[in-house]
């Protein structure tokens, strides 16, 4: 992650949301990296899996939402790469609330320790789960109730209560890299 500078909370949500996209801690804004192909393919095959479920379970999936928090006295502004808002979450809201799952797909150079801090942030401050998608190393580390950055790989089922209903083989996600 680089900084690229300071601003008060009220300059950056000033700022127009278009890319590139910047999310805020404590005063330092950082630009989201450039997502590459897999990227794309990951939030693509994510975002479809969690549309299904919306049809039939309800609920909203959507990316790059900007999610406020304020709350702790932390000012932080994330925007997760996929967000789902279980039904009656209003997600209209501007900064958005935290979503009931929150989905970060790593891109090349992205730190993993980031992006695990990140999905901790998400845990401690309203987000019913986390998911970190390593579509290089073709796993996914859950954060939720249950876990703390537990991996599935492999043909691993990905799983959630905040989902009732929800499953995702592994498999099935990562051959979208696979496609010609």
């Amino acid at each position: 992650m680089v900084t690229r500078h300071r601003l008060s909370v009220e300059e950056y949500l000033a700022l127009p949301e278009e890319k590139p996209y910047l999310e805020y801690v404590n005063g330092e804004v950082f630009e989201k990296p450039m997502p590459d192909w897999m990227h794309s393919d990951m939030v693509r095959a994510v975002l479809a899996a969690l549309d299904a479920y919306a049809r039939l379970h309800g609920g909203h999936p959507g990316v790059e939402g900007r999610v406020g928090f304020t709350a702790t006295g932390d000012q932080r502004f994330y925007l997760p790469d996929v967000s789902f808002y279980a039904a009656g979450v209003n997600r209209r809201a501007r900064p958005m609330p935290p979503p009931t799952l929150a989905v970060e797909v790593r891109s090349p150079g992205q730190s993993l320790s980031w992006l695990r801090d990140k999905c901790r942030f998400f845990r401690a401050n309203g987000t019913d789960a986390c998911w970190l998608v390593d579509p290089e190393a073709r796993t996914v580390e859950l954060f939720d109730g249950e876990h703390d950055g537990a991996t599935l790989r492999g043909d691993a089922v990905l799983t959630t209560s905040a989902l009732p209903g929800f499953e995702l083989g592994l498999t099935g996600l990562f051959a979208v890299l696979d496609e010609e």
